[in-house]
């Protein structure tokens, strides 16, 4: 940026800040005594040179551009604490889905293998037997490492949660409570989360093959979908809304408790029971309705499958236990929506604490501008 200095203000200036910059100009840059005593330059100095000075923070340039505020420096995102164990926990997650489709391939192997069976063909068991197997073994090798890895875990994050809130001078009490939260933050990772890979693999991986077994069966299933999804929409409205009031509840139970107050603690254990009842209303009344949705889905698929021409008794067992894997997956939909209403409320309470290192840059920028104020005075 180029910056063309015309008054004598700045050609004073230019003179006191280095010569090397206007030392060219033959046009002497000292603002002469005005008759008036107020250091204005003269009049009658001749035409000006055109000083062309180049933008410098430290520079003549510098004093012409606005300030520039530094970003407000923020706290870590509660993410951010299990961000060196992403790939170990990827690794968890990818075995699980391994686990899933072995585990969705059951019913395909077990008609195969009645088929098999009914003709004597016994080698046509073979996959259900192998697919078992691998499943079993990838199960046993999961759970073991799943409890090594994300009990470093919830160190990383209940260490991080207590110091971030403490050096913000948050009560004892309340980051007692969030460091409590933290544990279930941590086995939404450990539990709900594979919970959600199975159902997805189940919910997905069912309706595409219950569309190769059959079109109509497919299109019949894949319909169930919307009203579960509309269902479930305003569903986590109301269950985010409910979570929030019980985990203020939770945050003030120390409180509470200590202050011996006997009505206070009685009240406060009824908005407890309050706000557990309406959340298991509200899950029990999603779960009904999608149960009585899947009902008449189940018996719409029953006497198709009887119907279809050509079709093995193999086929007609796999299409019924599809169907049937489908809707049990369904049945966990409600589950895991309250659990992420949840989980997104105590995300927002235990990410509440910025960082020490957020917390000394603040104080620095404070007293840059106290500084930066002293100067100008």
């Amino acid at each position: 940026m180029w910056c063309v200095l015309r008054d004598a203000r700045w050609r004073g200036l230019l003179s006191m800040r280095g010569a090397e910059i206007a030392g060219s100009a033959s046009y002497p840059l000292t603002p002469s005594p005005s008759p008036r005593g107020r250091g204005e330059p003269s009049r009658n100095l001749g035409p000006r040179p055109r000083v062309v000075v180049p933008w410098s923070p430290s520079g003549p340039g510098a004093v012409m551009s606005r300030p520039i505020a530094k970003p407000k420096p923020r706290g870590p995102s509660a993410l951010e604490a299990i961000r060196p164990f992403q790939t170990r926990i990827g690794l968890t997650y990818f075995l699980t889905f391994v686990e899933d489709l072995l585990e969705l391939s059951y019913p395909w192997a077990t008609g195969l293998a009645i088929d098999g069976l009914l003709a004597h063909n016994y080698w046509q068991a073979a996959p259900i037997i192998v697919a078992w197997m691998l499943r079993s073994m990838f199960g046993c090798f999961r759970q073991m490492y799943d409890t090594r890895l994300y009990t470093s875990v919830y160190n990383a994050i209940v260490t991080d949660t207590i110091l971030r809130q403490r050096a913000r001078g948050v009560p004892a009490t309340t980051v007692s409570a969030r460091s409590a939260m933290s544990r279930e933050f941590v086995t939404f990772f450990e539990k709900e989360v594979p919970v959600i890979f199975t159902s997805v693999v189940g919910i997905v991986g069912s309706a595409l093959i219950l569309f190769y077994y059959d079109l109509i069966i497919g299109a019949v299933t894949a319909l169930l979908f919307v009203p579960v999804y509309l269902i479930n929409r305003v569903y986590s409205r109301r269950s985010l809304k409910l979570n929030t009031g019980l985990n203020d509840q939770l945050e003030r139970e120390v409180d509470i408790i200590e202050t011996a107050d006997p009505e206070a603690i009685r009240q406060h254990f009824i908005g407890v029971q309050t706000c557990r009842v309406k959340l298991s209303d509200a899950e029990a009344f999603n779960w009904t309705t999608v149960e009585v949705l899947s009902i008449a889905v189940f018996i719409a698929v029953l006497v198709r499958a009887t119907y279809l021409p050509s079709t093995e008794t193999g086929d007609i067992f796999a299409i019924l236990v599809y169907v049937w894997r489908l809707m049990e997956n369904l049945d966990n939909v409600p589950t895991i929506v309250q659990q992420i209403a949840r989980l997104v409320d105590i995300r927002t309470r235990i990410e509440g604490g910025a960082s020490i290192e957020a917390i000394g840059a603040e104080i620095e920028r404070g007293q840059e501008e106290d500084e930066e104020e002293a100067r100008r005075i």
